[in-house]
Order: C-alpha cells, then structure tokens, then sequence
C-alpha cells in the first residue's frame, strides 16, 4: 500500500511510551524513517529524530511521560482523500472536521498523541465528500 504525501511542516516534539513501538509505528503508518546523521543524539529515550520519505517534515520522539499536543500536517484536497483512504485501510480511527473553510481529520498515533491532517482546499474536499 502506497503511502499518501504530505506537505509542510519542519518538526515537532513527541512524547512516547515506547521509543522502538513509535518508530515502527511511524515507519509503518506514515512513512517516517530515522535520520542516520541525526541518531548520535538518541540514548535510549530520545532525541531520536525521524523524517518523511519527501524529507520535508521531521519528528524528535522522546521516551517520556505525558502527552504531547502532536502536529498538523498539511494536505492539498487530493493528499487529504487519499489520507482518508490510507487511515480507514489501517484501520485507524478518524474524525473529519469541516471548519467552513478549510477540512481537518483528526487521529492518533500508537502512543496516543493526537495528530491533525489539514487542507484550505475546502471546495475540492467537500466535493468529494458530498
């Protein structure tokens, strides 16, 4: 199953229960792999930073306690389908906000931090969804 792009973003933060669970989660989900020239930061808990296939967007997962408040990704009207479309194959629970001018998809990741898809091209999604 191909995995759909994303754009925008530099990085962000988060918090895991499970260092090693979130990077095969990011990998298997998003696509997301560690940075090689990065992993001398990570000992044992984190930093350990990760980056899309476009290498556009870069995550620092950290082994800690607590909830991080997660990303909005950016999405044109065609990622944001085929991001609906990715989610519901994996299962992966999410809720669609229509914001009257632009359409967000809400879910989470395996550590519970939530996440945001977000797209300003509303009449093409809600188009689409209609």
């Amino acid at each position: 199953m191909a995995i759909p792009a994303l754009c925008g973003v530099d990085h962000c933060h988060l918090n895991v229960d499970d260092l090693a669970a979130a990077v095969k989660w990011y990998q298997q989900v998003l696509g997301f792999n560690v940075i090689p020239e990065l992993a001398f930061w990570d000992e044992g808990k984190g930093p350990l930073t990760l980056e899309d296939q476009a290498k556009t967007i870069r995550l620092a997962l950290f082994e800690a306690d607590g909830r991080s408040k997660g990303i909005a990704f950016g999405a044109n009207a065609t990622q944001f389908l085929a991001w609906l479309e990715h989610l519901a194959q994996l299962e992966i629970k999410t809720v669609v906000a229509d914001h009257g001018v632009t359409y967000s998809m809400y879910f989470k990741d395996c550590a519970g931090n939530s996440h945001e898809i977000t797209s300003h091209d509303y009449e093409a999604i809600k188009s689409a969804l209609t």
